[in-house]
């Protein structure tokens, strides 16, 4: 049985939750979807609206492709960087520049590839051959201490600064930046996931829960244990000694976490 699901959670400290997250299916043929987490930036008064108008207006963008457009995965990866740097453009000029933004990551899932584009720190993963893989990189200055740094990914949540982006859409147009990637269609799930589910618990949590719960209630189980499950984190030693930064701790539910899933069927 196939399953798609969104599931979001305002957390435990904010007071509106500005994460909007959504699944389509093509109205000519069900079997080609477009998946979206948008989280919009806190410490802006409009982060919801940002987050709100990119993804409604992804969705409708979406409907209005044909399903050859669609199917050819290189066009459909231009056209789309094209428009989502049109409504970066159409923000500014609304609002003006550093009022409000978004990050953005989506899954276009056509007959034969899945394109993934990606704007910020939201992420998504895949899940196949039972290993979770994460495809998407952060835009951030901390996932630089990872990918050049030899940070491991799980300390990057102790960062002070790990809340700092360097790609969003709204802000100005030099952030306005984004990677695409292009993959086979040959996974078990597809998950995107906001930082407030990814910043409180662990790839291999993420992975342990997808494997113990039933299929319909792993999203659910994914949030509630980012917002609700108190991980006993603590600063590890090994960055304390090695790196003269400031360090948190990240806790449970102190921001809005939301994903969407994708459960292929057998």
């Amino acid at each position: 049985m196939e399953i798609i699901q969104t599931r979001t959670d305002i957390g435990l400290v904010r007071k509106k939750n500005e994460d909007v997250v959504s699944y389509v299916n093509h109205p000519r043929n069900k079997n080609i979807k477009l998946l979206i987490a948008a989280d919009g930036m806190g410490g802006r008064d409009l982060g919801d609206v940002a987050a709100s108008y990119v993804t409604s207006s992804l969705n409708r963008w979406f409907y209005n492709k044909d399903i050859k457009t669609l199917n050819d995965t290189e066009k459909t990866e231009q056209l789309i960087k094209r428009y989502i740097k049109s409504l970066n453009t159409n923000l500014l000029k609304k609002y003006g520049e550093d009022k409000l933004g978004t990050t953005l990551t989506l899954a276009l899932i056509n007959k034969k590839k899945t394109l993934i584009i990606n704007v910020g720190d939201s992420r998504t993963y895949i899940y196949k051959q039972r290993k979770l893989i994460q495809i998407t990189e952060d835009d951030s200055d901390v996932w630089l201490y990872h990918k050049y740094g030899g940070v491991k990914k799980d300390h990057l949540r102790y960062f002070s600064n790990n809340n700092i982006i360097s790609a969003c859409i709204g802000i100005c147009n030099e952030l306005c930046t984004m990677t695409s990637y292009i993959i086979d269609n040959d996974y078990d799930i597809i998950l995107l996931l906001t930082d407030g589910v990814t910043d409180n618990i662990t790839d291999s949590k993420i992975k342990k829960l997808i494997e113990k719960n039933k299929k319909e209630n792993i999203l659910t189980k994914i949030i509630e244990e980012a917002v609700y499950k108190d991980q006993h984190l603590h600063v590890p030693f090994s960055l304390t000694h090695k790196y003269t930064a400031n360090f948190v701790v990240p806790f449970c539910g102190r921001d809005n976490a939301s994903g969407v899933i994708y459960i292929k069927s057998e």
